[in-house]
């Protein structure tokens, strides 16, 4: 019965506009009244990031709740961990409407939002108020109209670092004119120095560690990918996430939407960016950890993206078109695939073979 209304509920919020859909669904969390997915647990799943636990590999990515809406409540859907954002410094609007487009012959998504926020203060509200009941980051972006994008970077880690177990420093999504160009350019190395400085400050406030990821484009060329994690270890960076949305249509896609400008998530990104992820999972040599983003939309995606390299994973895509139902059924399968040792045995153990271009189906 529980799973007959969730699909119920699906089928009717995919009958509205991405974006009022997605701000319903917000409302109906904030009620409590479908937040109630139970979730298998086996330890073999636990897995430890540095100083964080997760209680298995599947959390939620960037984008679900921009502004800290629901991030308090987010737990009872049975993930493991959180990010809210992405988050700039002051309140702004993003791009026109519309500005999301479902392409559901393909399981996917175009968006081309251009970091909506309500900005850091009302962000630091909704902190001070809440606290969220498993791990939780912190995505943050720079204002469409800054004059100095360090300090944008700078000035939100200071002030939201001492509420998020991480933040993830997104400079690569392609709404922003200019943003992705951070990734290449000689700007990034004092952005993750400034960054990592007030970081350090936090820490020694706190007592304990605040955890720095860097989200990045699957659409850089591997020479680009080399220098990003070179930089990334220089700058002690914990981890990279990959990846963002992508910019590319090599795809065969289906759906009338498929023309739209902005960047693909879904299904159509998984191959891309698993095998990004693989190839970055071997240049790194274990001393940067990986987070697994873009087209996990099921059991499969998961694992793959794990034999590549990733140590945790986050969803967004793959819910929108399969339901809270997809993360149960996610940590099922990895449980059994890992044949009852630990998840962490199989983290990267067909990286090669993936980052060559064999699509590994174990």
């Amino acid at each position: 019965m529980k799973y007959l209304n969730n699909l119920l509920l699906k089928c009717f919020l995919h009958k509205l506009p991405p974006e009022l859909a997605h701000n319903i669904t917000l409302k109906l969390i904030k009620t409590g009244l479908f937040l109630n997915n139970s979730i298998d647990s086996y330890k073999n799943l636990n897995i430890k990031l540095g100083n964080i636990d997760f209680k298995h590999p599947i959390g939620l990515a960037a984008g679900f709740d921009k502004d800290g809406e629901v991030f308090h409540q987010i737990d009872k859907l049975g993930l493991s961990h959180t990010e809210i954002g992405t988050v700039t410094p002051k309140f702004q609007t993003g791009n026109k409407k519309p500005r999301v487009f479902r392409l559901n012959k393909d399981k996917a998504i175009i968006n081309s939002l251009g970091f909506p926020s309500k900005g850091e203060k009302y962000l630091t509200n909704r902190l001070e108020r809440y606290h969220s009941n498993i791990p939780l980051g912190i995505n943050i972006g720079c204002n469409k109209d800054t004059i100095n994008q360090i300090s944008d970077y700078s000035i939100l880690t200071r002030n939201l670092g001492k509420y998020a177990d991480w933040i993830t420093i997104n400079i690569s999504s392609p709404n922003t004119p200019g943003l992705r160009s951070l990734q290449t350019s000689d700007i990034l190395a004092s952005l993750l120095s400034n960054v990592n400085e007030e970081r350090k400050k936090i820490e020694n406030k706190r007592g304990h560690a605040l955890q720095v990821w860097l989200k990045i484009s699957p659409d850089l060329n591997d020479s680009e990918l080399k220098n990003i994690i070179d930089t990334s270890l220089k700058h002690n960076i914990d981890a990279l996430c990959i990846s963002n949305t992508t910019i590319s249509r090599s795809y065969e896609l289906k759906s009338r939407n498929k023309n739209e400008n902005g960047g693909l998530s879904g299904k159509p990104l998984t191959l891309q960016s698993t095998k990004m992820l693989a190839k970055a999972y071997l240049h790194a040599q274990n001393n940067i950890k990986f987070i697994g983003i873009g087209g996990v939309t099921n059991a499969d995606d998961a694992y793959l993206k794990m034999l590549a390299g990733a140590s945790i994973l986050q969803l967004y895509t793959g819910l929108v078109f399969n339901g809270p139902y997809l993360i149960n059924k996610i940590i099922q399968e990895l449980n059994k695939k890992s044949n009852s040792s630990h998840i962490t045995n199989i983290i990267g153990s067909k990286a090669y073979e993936i980052a060559n271009g064999r699509y590994i189906n174990e």
